[in-house]
C-alpha cells in the first residue's frame, strides 16, 4: 500500500510541476508574427573573429557584424570565381585528353609507315599543326588556371580584410561631426567631433 501511495504522490507532484511550467510559459508574452519576422541584432564578434569567419565560410563574417549586403556580394564573387576555376579545370582536362589522343594517332600513323626513329618521330610530332594547336590550347588553359587560383587566394584575403575593417568600423556609433562656431568679427572656429568606440 505504501508503494502505491508513493506513486500517487509522485504523480501528483509531476502534474503540479507540469501545470506550473505550462502556466508560467502561458503568462510570458509570445512574439507576434511581425516581431518574429523582424531582423535580430547582429552577433557581437571581434574583428579577428569576423575575419576568420569570412575566410572560412563566404559571407559568414559579414553577416555576424550585420553587413549583409557586403557579405552577399563576396558570396557572389567567390562563387563566380569557384565556378570559373572548375570550368577552366574541366577545359584543361579536355584539352590534355585531345592532345594525348592526337599524339597517339600521329605515332600510330608513323609506326604504320615504318618510321621508328625517335628523332624523326619527335620532328613529325612538332610539325603536326593539329597537335601543336592542342598543346598551345592546353598551355593556355594551364595559365588561366594559375591566374584563377591566384585570384581566388586574393579574394579570400580581401574578404577577410574587409570583414576585419568592417567590424572595426561597426563599433563607431555615429559619423564624424563638423561644426562651425563663432561670428565674422571675433573669428570662426571649426570643431570636429569623432566618437570613439567603447
Amino acid at each position: 500500500m505504501s508503494g502505491i501511495r508513493a506513486r500517487w504522490v509522485l504523480c501528483g507532484f509531476a502534474v503540479l510541476a507540469v501545470g506550473g511550467s505550462a502556466r508560467a510559459s502561458a503568462q510570458q508574452p509570445q512574439p507576434t508574427p511581425v516581431q518574429a519576422l523582424q531582423p535580430q541584432p547582429p552577433l557581437r564578434v571581434s574583428p579577428r573573429g569576423a575575419m576568420v569567419r569570412a575566410m572560412v565560410v563566404p559571407g559568414w563574417g559579414h553577416a555576424a557584424i550585420g553587413a549583409y549586403s557586403r557579405g552577399a556580394s563576396y558570396v557572389a564573387l567567390e562563387s563566380l570565381t569557384a565556378y570559373t576555376l572548375l570550368r577552366t579545370r574541366n577545359r584543361l582536362t579536355d584539352a590534355r585528353r585531345r592532345a594525348g589522343f592526337r599524339e597517339s594517332f600521329v605515332r600510330a600513323s608513323l609506326a604504320g609507315e615504318g618510321v621508328t626513329d625517335p628523332e624523326v618521330v619527335e620532328t613529325r610530332l612538332e610539325e603536326d599543326d593539329v597537335l601543336t594547336g592542342l598543346r598551345n590550347l592546353a598551355s593556355s588553359r594551364e595559365n588561366q588556371q594559375e591566374d584563377l587560383v591566384a585570384f581566388s587566394i586574393f579574394v579570400l584575403f580581401l574578404t577577410g580584410a574587409d570583414a576585419f575593417v568592417s567590424a572595426h568600423l561597426a563599433r563607431f556609433p555615429a559619423p564624424i561631426e563638423v561644426d562651425v562656431v563663432g561670428d565674422p568679427d571675433a573669428g570662426m572656429e571649426i570643431r570636429v567631433s569623432v566618437p570613439l568606440p567603447r
